[in-house]
């Protein structure tokens, strides 16, 4: 009798893992994004890059003079193709922080560029921790006498620099409201975001998604089963509609942004605009979806391209990112053991070092003889000239 339980048992978990496996691909898809969603932080990494940039020649012709202004021009679209933009970062919803190094790249003949700027956001505290980076060195020789910022993170207090100019500029104080970088608007801005790609997603069908073969990297990544959603121009156009449509209605009804925000970002959607530029514009947008054994999203590969009709100009845009670690993030930068330096202090030092060089400048200037001083004395009435 236990023989026949357990085998019955086992029949059973083998068919419900047969029926999650043979999920379609766009029902795969909401359950995933589901998923991810529902975590309380992860780790992930993106890279931005330009995979295709070109201009008409006959516009080119008329924005460069001759041959050697289309050789210009043409090194110049190689340069730019040359750049990307990456981010490493955490999140975690639990402790109400964020944490991305910005890196702006440029590798390309045999030149590598790279300029880093590592933030922590701790919306508790409305603090941004800036880690070691180029404005360390702006710092360092705008006010040399100023704390030692080097290998320590900067420490700005939003909330404190906020009051102090809303003090002096109350334009400021109605732009930027004292809680919009508090941990509850860190949650009204998580469930605005989650609330919105869900819908978008869920407004997929079967006819966008489809099943791919898995590549070299989705097996290293951990990737079980990478699904693509392919969005033509419509589709696209409807996506994005949707998403800023929706992202607008929703933070103003939880207050984050007032009226007049949402109709700058309502603008975006107004359909006689979009109908013009469907008129000289082709959108096309893939998205392959990496999701990994746990039924998490660990790959996000995005490509746009967008050309006029008449073939002339195409941009190529390609965004990769992947994600681990979900529901427990490794954060890297730590202001405990790094002794942070308040940037109130520099910024101090900074206005110390200005008074005194405009102090220093002033009294230089009171010290310079007069022009007049220079001029040679006329002669005494008595004197040789008065003789002849």
């Amino acid at each position: 009798m236990k023989r026949m339980i357990a085998a019955i048992l086992g029949t059973a978990v083998i068919c419900l893992g047969g029926c999650a496996a043979s999920l379609p691909p766009h029902e795969e898809l909401n359950r995933a994004v589901k998923k991810s969603l529902e975590a309380t932080g992860f780790n992930y990494s993106a890279k931005s890059r330009i995979t295709d940039l070109s201009l008409p020649k006959r516009d080119a012709e008329t924005t460069a003079s001759g041959a050697r202004g289309l050789k210009y021009l043409g090194a110049g679209l190689d340069i730019v193709r040359g750049f990307s933009v990456n981010m490493d970062g955490a999140v975690d919803m639990k402790a109400k922080k964020s944490e991305v190094l910005y890196d702006l790249h440029y590798d390309r003949d045999n030149v590598e560029v790279s300029i880093r700027l590592p933030l922590l956001m701790d919306y508790g505290t409305q603090t941004i921790y800036v880690g070691p980076s180029l404005l360390h060195t702006v710092l360092d020789a705008v006010a040399p006498h100023s704390p030692d910022t080097r290998g320590r993170l900067i420490k700005i207090n939003i909330g404190e620099l906020l009051q102090e100019g809303a003090a002096n500029t109350p334009e400021l104080a109605k732009l930027l409201g004292g809680d919009r970088f508090s941990a509850q608007s860190m949650d009204r801005y998580n469930d605005v975001f989650k609330a919105v790609l869900m819908a978008a997603v869920t407004r997929l069908d079967d006819s966008n998604c489809s099943d791919q073969p898995l590549t070299e990297r989705d097996g290293k990544a951990g990737v079980a089963r990478r699904i693509r959603v392919t969005l033509g121009h419509r589709d696209a156009v409807a996506l994005a509609v949707d998403i800023i449509d929706g992202v607008a209605q929703a933070l103003f009804r939880e207050g984050v942004i007032n009226e007049q925000e949402r109709a700058r970002l309502l603008t975006l959607t107004d359909r006689q605009m979009l109908d013009g530029l469907a008129d000289t514009l082709v959108l096309a947008m893939t998205n392959d979806v990496g999701i990994g054994h746990t039924g998490h999203i660990g790959l996000w590969e995005t490509r746009l391209s967008v050309a006029d009709k008449k073939g002339g100009y195409r941009v190529g845009v390609e965004t990769v990112s992947t994600f681990d670690r979900y529901d427990a993030p490794r954060f890297t930068m730590a202001p405990e053991a790094s002794r942070a330096v308040d940037f109130k202090e520099v910024l101090n030092a900074i206005l110390a070092a200005t008074a005194k060089d405009e102090e220093d400048a002033s009294q230089m200037g009171e010290e310079d003889p007069d022009d007049d001083s220079c001029t040679p004395e006329a002669p005494a009435p008595g004197g040789p000239e008065s003789t002849l």
